[in-house]
């Protein structure tokens, strides 16, 4: 992986950045830190003023794992982007009562499976389910656990993330696919992508590299981002410098 600010990094960064380029982000762990309460995960408020002017100057959109409803709650006051949910299958346009019906019945079922269950909850979003376990005793073991439960449920895929098991109708768009379609919905001819996790590699195995500059936050060898950035403080500091471009 290069780090986006080396001097091959910026210069691919800065022949990248013209007008016009869509600038889509991760939420969590990208715009802000991960915390064990998912509900208070706020932007530091540097970082709410730069999206806020990044908005005003850029396509952008937000490709995230949360409801597109609680999405848009974290993201008050930040006008004029666009707002992906449930891992890149929930727009404001969309609508699935079979979607809905079948997490539906998935949640009965993993309800049943968790109860008295120490440190494992169950989130329902709607269009999909998280099994959080960062507050459990042993991590390893709730993940194991939650895998076990998860794996019969019918027409499901499972995708990991920090201290949290996602469970995702199978046939569902993810954020890879989302992205594309963004393209095509804005007329954009590039698009750079932020992410942090597991959810966010369906971006960066596209391998389109003269269409999409997949940046990850914080490096590792397996993931398909090409460039990282350190953390998310180097975060504001590519939505600082993208700004000014527009």
């Amino acid at each position: 992986m290069i780090h986006l600010f080396s001097a091959p990094g910026r210069r691919a960064l800065d022949a990248f950045t013209l007008p016009g380029t869509l600038v889509a982000l991760d939420y969590d762990g990208t715009l802000a830190p991960i915390t064990d309460d998912p509900f208070r995960a706020w932007m530091q408020a540097a970082t709410r003023q730069l999206l806020i002017r990044l908005a005003q100057c850029r396509p952008s959109v937000i490709l995230t794992g949360r409801s597109r409803r609680d999405a848009l709650r974290l993201l008050q006051g930040v006008d004029g982007i666009e707002v992906i949910g449930n891992h890149g299958m929930e727009s404001a346009h969309t609508s699935s009562v079979a979607v809905l019906d079948r997490v539906a019945r998935w949640k009965t079922m993993l309800s049943e499976r968790i109860a008295g269950v120490e440190g494992i909850s169950l989130e329902d979003k709607g269009y999909s389910l998280s099994l959080h376990y960062r507050l459990a005793p042993d991590p390893l073991r709730a993940a194991a656990f939650a895998h076990a439960i998860a794996a019969p449920l019918p027409q499901a895929r499972l995708v990991g993330g920090k201290c949290v098991l996602n469970v995702v109708p199978a046939d569902a768009p993810d954020k890879g696919s989302a992205l594309l379609q963004e393209l095509r919905r804005t007329g954009s001819p590039r698009a750079l992508f932020v992410g942090d996790d597991v959810t966010d590699e369906d971006v960066f195995r596209l391998d389109l590299p003269q269409q999409i500059l997949s940046v990850r936050v914080g490096q590792s060898a397996s993931s398909q981002a090409r460039y990282f950035l350190h953390d998310r403080d180097e975060v504001d500091q590519l939505l600082a410098h993208l700004a000014p471009l527009a």
